[in-house]
């Protein structure tokens, strides 16, 4: 089977302070887009296989899809081994959690190959939380709310599907080397954007627009690129323009309809541009397997 495995952006992120485990409290909007990777599955054989097509990323246990494979075999030892093949398509260090959709659709297809059944709901998230913060997310994908370090996950009711721009310079942020210096600039004292955003039901656009990204200035330091974008962007008439995560993709919300040639021209060379669409909980579960 082949299973979509779609990115993300975060449409608002705050950093709230410094946990007691390390980590740092956030307050991130999560949706779905339909920018994907393909994950092939095939049970047989003994043991992980995992090849990877398009990016140069590890094909053993330091990939997330490969921990992912060899978590569920061990929670529900239902077969000996799977074959993965990884068609990456979404940027890497760009913010997009590419690699931890890759390992909450290994989770699902399994799932859904070997029969196991629903109420494993509950594990499967637990699984997906040990892999990585982001990967609960994906498991439930749409609009969604997220605390603690964003694995805490609380689905909103879905926003009306839209277009979306996604523009990637040509480069990787490493997400950790920026949290690091989001602490070294607040240290360890409890912090809070100012007028903290409190996100509810009933989040629309208007809404989603007033957003922002706590990490957004530190990477617009650091990187000359990714502000040279961001400036692009803006001269290109965009009404909304946000950094995703921890970088470096930039998501851009137009009013009116805008060609991908006429964007590429005001970026610089070497940009990736994807003109994406945001995706429901309903259009992932009918887009979600491929054949």
């Amino acid at each position: 089977m082949i299973y979509r495995s779609f990115a993300k952006v975060n449409l608002h992120l705050e950093v709230l302070g410094l946990r007691p485990d390390g980590y740092h409290e956030l307050r991130t909007l999560f949706q779905s887009v339909d920018l994907c990777d393909l994950v092939h599955l095939e049970i047989g054989g003994s043991g992980v296989r995992l090849a990877v097509a398009g990016q140069a990323l590890p094909a053993d246990e330091r990939n997330l899809a490969h921990q992912a494979a060899t978590a569920f075999l061990a929670a529900w030892p239902v077969a000996d081994g799977v074959r993965i093949t990884l068609e990456k398509n979404i940027p890497l260090g760009g913010g997009l959690g590419g690699g931890s959709s890759n390992a909450a659709t290994v989770l699902q297809g399994l799932r859904h190959l070997l029969g196991v059944q629903q109420s494993t709901d509950a594990r499967l998230e637990e699984l997906g939380r040990a892999l990585g913060a982001d990967v609960p997310f994906f498991l439930t994908g749409g609009l969604a709310l997220g605390s603690g370090r964003g694995d805490e996950i609380l689905p909103l009711p879905d926003l009306p599907e839209r277009e979306i721009w996604l523009v990637t310079p040509a480069l990787e942020v490493s997400t950790a080397s920026v949290f690091q210096e989001f602490r070294e600039l607040t240290g360890d004292r409890e912090v809070s954007s100012m007028g903290s955003l409190v996100w509810g039901e009933g989040v629309d656009w208007e809404m989603a627009a007033r957003g922002w990204n706590d990490l957004q200035p530190i990477v617009m330091r650091r990187f000359p690129e990714v502000c040279r974008v961001y400036n692009a962007l803006v001269e290109a008439g965009a009404r909304t323009v946000r950094l995703s995560g921890s970088g470096a993709t930039w998501l851009a919300l137009f009013d009116d309809s805008i060609e991908s040639s006429d964007l590429l021209t005001a970026l610089a060379p070497g940009c990736r541009v994807f003109r994406a669409r945001t995706l429901t909980r309903t259009s992932l579960q009918r887009l979600r397997v491929v054949h």
